[in-house]
Parts: C-alpha cells; sequence; structure tokens
C-alpha cells in the first residue's frame, strides 16, 4: 500500500512537471511566431517604402527630361524663327535692289527714246525751200544763230550716267543741246542735257 502511494506521488509530480514544460514550450512558441510575424511586417514596410521612393524618383526624373526637352524645343523653335526673319529681310533686300535695277533701266530706257525723238526731231528741222521762202524762214533763220550763238558760249564739262531725278529737273526754254536736247538746271545751277546715250553732259559758259 505504501508502495503505491509513492508511485501514485510520482507519477503525479512528472504530470505535473510535463504540463509546466509544455506550457512553457507553447509560450516560447508563441512569442517567436509574434516576433516573426512583427519582423515580417516591418520587412514589407520597408520594402514598400522603398518602391515608393524608386517611384517618385523616376517621375522626378521624367519631369526633370521632359522640362529639358521643352527648353530645347523653345530655343530651337525660337532660332528658326529668327532664321526665318533674317531670310525675309534679305529677300525683302534682294527685292528692292531688283526694283532699284529695273527703274534704272526703265529711266535709261526712257532717256534713249527721249534723246532719239529729239535727234530725229533736229534732223527733220530743215530750212524750207528758196522758192517759199517768208518772214518765217527768216525768224527760223534768226533763232538758228541765236542758238548758235548759245551754243558757241558754251562747252562741255563733265558727263555722268542719268537718274530719274535729273529728267524732271527745271528745264531753260533759252537753252538746246547740240542736237536740240532740252538743257536742264541742276539743283546747284549747274546746265546739263542728256544725250541719246542716257549720260547726263554738264555744260559751262566760256568767258
Amino acid at each position: 500500500m505504501k508502495k503505491k502511494l509513492l508511485v501514485l506521488c510520482l507519477s503525479l509530480s512528472m504530470l505535473v512537471a510535463y504540463n509546466g514544460v509544455s506550457q512553457d514550450t507553447k509560450g516560447s512558441k508563441e512569442k517567436a511566431k509574434k516576433e516573426m510575424n512583427e519582423a515580417d511586417a516591418s520587412a514589407k514596410a520597408a520594402a514598400k517604402a522603398e518602391k515608393k521612393a524608386a517611384k517618385d524618383a523616376a517621375k522626378e526624373g521624367k519631369k526633370e527630361v521632359k522640362a529639358a526637352g521643352d527648353d530645347v524645343a523653345k530655343a530651337q523653335a525660337k532660332a528658326e524663327k529668327k532664321a526665318a526673319k533674317d531670310a525675309k529681310a534679305e529677300a525683302g533686300t534682294t527685292t528692292d535692289a531688283a526694283k532699284m535695277a529695273t527703274n534704272d533701266r526703265m529711266a535709261a530706257a526712257r532717256a534713249a527714246k527721249a534723246a532719239k525723238k529729239a535727234a530725229a526731231d533736229g534732223a527733220t528741222a530743215a530750212p524750207a525751200p528758196a522758192a517759199k521762202a517768208d518772214n518765217s524762214g527768216l525768224k527760223d533763220d534768226k533763232m538758228a544763230k541765236s542758238t548758235k550763238g548759245s551754243m558757241g558760249k558754251m562747252k562741255e564739262a563733265k558727263e555722268e550716267k542719268a537718274t530719274p531725278a535729273d529728267y524732271k529737273a527745271p528745264v531753260d526754254p533759252s537753252q538746246k543741246g547740240p542736237n536740240g536736247e532740252k538743257v536742264m538746271t541742276g539743283p546747284r545751277g549747274g546746265k546739263y542735257y542728256i544725250n541719246k546715250n542716257g549720260n547726263k553732259t554738264y555744260l559751262s559758259s566760256v568767258k
């Protein structure tokens, strides 16, 4: 009986000790599991934060690239606009030069035509036949002598290309050129006529 009681006490002690060890092991496992969960959560949060930072950096890089591209595009557009403006100005200058050259050619053509007409008029102004000589013939002879005398007091001084403004100068009706050309007065008082070649020939009085 005493022996059975001893065995029973021993069994009870072992059972209590086993339960204590089991509870300690269970608590350690739960603690370890909790720590692992917390570590996983921290790792996930860190990975998420790192991913977000990388995404923000990429987005910021795209913005900077776009801004740089816009600046380059603006500079290129400005340069193209300036080049187009310069080309337009150069074209306008060329057009003006061509227009002036055309005006000069037209003026020369008009001068040649006027000189040719004046020469023709001078050639056709012949004396009247002796059979029809009258007072008008005497008058023409008198005018011819007057013109000849006036021309005798003139001599050629200078010859240069006539400009359109030269054709608009005031005409001196008291004088004529060698072929009947109109004698005009320049802005400084010089006397000149325009010959059949379109050249302006200055005259000066012989003293």
